[in-house]
């Protein structure tokens, strides 16, 4: 079953739309990628999926529903949000930033979290491994652990849909592994159905049940990445000469780049070897 519709959609900042004639789908307990270069629609298309942007035509259903005809509160229960980048304005503590999930859940701004909320916060807190740091600031933390918090009060709102865009980001790459790691126990212990945009290639092709590729703000091609990508594919949409392998964990193919005096090398050599 679709959770998430997309169809014909157009949408952006002012009357030239970033993304045209968009089409998706995203099922219950999918992992769906959506690559493509910078320019390319990806966080655009992720806030128009949620209405965040002023410009919006098409069709977008939720579990079924017209976004446009649903209220904000209606919106939170459906899906949740991990932007790009966060830096902190206000002084919260992680626990007061996870709990703020709940606040579509009260009656008004000033009632209290009931215990069902409290432990969802607990809970989120201890899924994502955050819950020692509770108290802290968030401008304590480091950016992974920052990006952890965020998916946690993503996870505290309780919702069937998660919405990341660029997870890893300005992450090393022990904590671009484990923001991945922890989304695929997501989706396989608790049935999330994700959808992320990324630019890292690499890193979302082994968790990834599905890609789509974005150009120009049009869906250039989608699959599964191990029927899907091609060293042509790839130039096609970056620009870029590489070379497919197969990384030895996963069985699944590995990108590589070729630079561009390599590529001359192994150009003269077919060349010599044809003689």
């Amino acid at each position: 079953m679709n959770l998430l519709t997309v169809e014909n959609l157009e949408a952006g900042y002012d009357s030239r739309p970033v993304v045209s004639n968009l089409n998706l789908t995203l099922e219950g307990g999918e992992f769906l990628s959506v690559c493509g270069p910078n320019g390319s629609g990806k966080s655009t298309l992720v806030k128009a999926i949620q209405g965040l942007v002023p410009f919006i035509k098409g069709k977008i259903l939720i579990d079924g529903q017209n976004l446009f005809q649903m209220k904000a509160a209606q919106i939170a229960t459906k899906l949740a949000y991990v932007p790009q980048v966060f830096e902190p304005v206000f002084d919260f503590t992680v626990e007061e930033t996870v709990a703020m999930a709940r606040y579509h859940r009260q009656a008004n701004r000033f009632s209290h979290l009931s215990d069902l909320d409290k432990q969802a916060v607990e809970e989120a807190m201890g899924i994502v491994l955050v819950y020692k740091l509770k108290h802290k600031k968030l401008n304590e933390l480091s950016g992974g652990e920052r990006q952890r918090v965020l998916i946690a009060r993503a996870l505290a709102q309780d919702t069937p849909i998660l919405l990341l865009d660029e997870p890893s980001s300005h992450l090393d790459l022990n904590f671009q592994l484990q923001i991945y790691q922890l989304l695929k126990r997501l989706q396989e212990e608790k049935g999330k159905a994700i959808l992320v945009a990324e630019h890292n290639l690499n890193l979302v092709i082994p968790y990834s049940s599905r890609l789509i590729f974005l150009k120009d703000g049009r869906v250039e091609a989608e699959g599964k990445p191990a029927s899907l990508l091609t060293e042509e594919l790839i130039k096609r949409i970056f620009q870029v000469d590489v070379e497919l392998r197969e990384n030895r964990s996963t069985r699944l193919p590995e990108i590589s780049l070729i630079h561009t005096d390599t590529k001359k090398e192994l150009q003269e050599k077919e060349s010599l070897s044809k003689r």
